[in-house]
């Protein structure tokens, strides 16, 4: 599965035009491939949305982005539109239509039958009655996709376990679904908090939200929820590879070469795992030369060990402590996974692809 990424623009909030045209361009430069886009933000200049919102389609259009537009009836009566109206709905310029509230089963349904539109469902209060009487309406599910809400107000994002049980429910009928994560940089107003789906990526950077979406393969879409994410952040999330795990570590002084090239490969967990290590299949054959011991330390969780010659035929062998160990003589510590990053380590499962990413330690300064 190749997960998309997709950043978000909004009209009628004060961002100037240009400005939003040249983010789209910086964007698909880097590879994103899908734009959302919203309707119906209560903050929004009514009188500027509309013309500001035709312009952003049409060069998101000409720059080749796939657009999902969050529309309500309301926002069809502002675009003077009849939102049952299938030519009406192909003239807006965009590929897919969420339906965020307002709309009947039975009027989902006549869209996906009678639009060129995909047609977008709410995967965040999806459930089996509101999914059952879409389809017995007579939807075309192969036109169907879902999406979650973003949630402005601190403490009201969705925990992982019920995005995951109604993710599910839209993966049962082959629904892809998106999700999003936040800026760091450039919250959104009013409320200058973040958009994200899970309530705790709002306190994450969106590497590492992304991460984490990219690990629990529950999603088809990554969305910045928040606008004009810097360029920094979108490079950084464009540069994750969907299968594989990648961990920020600190690094300890002094590797040796052979230990910084095992280190610093790309790394499988073995289909049969140790209880407490993840174990890379491939470090023991990428050794090709003597180990030797480095100081002797306990292996806190997330520790990143590599076997040394005291370790005999096993010398090379890469593990991660997926709890707290104690210390070995022959095994050195040769780096350290960033403590935002240990809860994904459990997504490292049997045959599981990842690697390591090194990050500057941080000093503490006072005075």
């Amino acid at each position: 599965m190749t997960v998309e990424k997709g950043i978000s623009v909004y009209a009628g909030l004060g961002y100037p035009v240009e400005t939003i045209k040249r983010h789209l361009e910086m964007a698909r430069d880097l590879g994103y491939s899908r734009l959302f886009t919203s309707l119906h933000i209560p903050e929004a200049d009514q009188q500027a949305i509309i013309p500001e919102f035709r312009s952003i389609i049409g060069h998101a259009g000409e720059l080749g982005f796939r657009v999902t537009a969050d529309i309500s009836p309301r926002a069809f009566s502002l675009l003077g539109l009849n939102y049952l109206s299938a030519p009406a709905l192909n003239s807006l310029g965009i590929d897919i239509l969420r339906l965020d509230f307002g709309f009947t089963p039975a009027e989902i349904a006549r869209l996906t039958r009678e639009s060129a539109l995909h047609i977008e469902l709410n995967a965040s209060t999806i459930n089996t009655t509101i999914l059952a009487a879409i389809l017995s309406a007579g939807a075309v599910t192969s036109r169907i996709t879902a999406c979650h809400n973003f949630y402005p107000r601190p403490e009201t994002g969705l925990s992982y376990e019920l995005f995951q049980e109604r993710t599910l429910l839209c993966q049962q009928y082959n629904i892809p679904v998106a999700a999003f994560i936040p800026s760091g940089k450039n919250p959104r107003g009013p409320i200058h908090q973040g958009l994200p789906t899970l309530e705790q990526h709002r306190s994450l950077s969106p590497v590492v939200a992304a991460k984490h979406f990219l690990a629990g393969k529950l999603v088809d879409c990554i969305f910045f929820g928040d606008p004009l994410a810097p360029p920094e952040e979108l490079a950084s999330v464009a540069s994750l590879a969907d299968e594989c795990v990648e961990l920020n570590v600190q690094v300890e002084s002094g590797l040796s070469q052979q230990e910084l090239a095992i280190l610093f490969s790309r790394h499988t967990n073995r289909t049969d795992p140790g209880e407490h290590v993840i174990r890379s299949q491939e470090a023991r054959g990428l050794c090709t030369g003597i180990i030797p011991a480095r100081p002797v330390r306990p292996r806190a969780t997330g520790s990143v060990t590599i076997d040394n010659a005291g370790y005999l035929r096993y010398m090379g062998e890469l593990q991660v402590a997926a709890k707290d160990l104690p210390p070995d003589p022959r095994v050195n510590i040769a780096a350290t996974v960033v403590k935002e990053e240990l809860f994904l380590l459990k997504y490292i499962t049997p045959g599981r692809p990842f690697r390591f990413k090194e990050v500057a330690v941080i000093e503490n300064q006072s005075g």
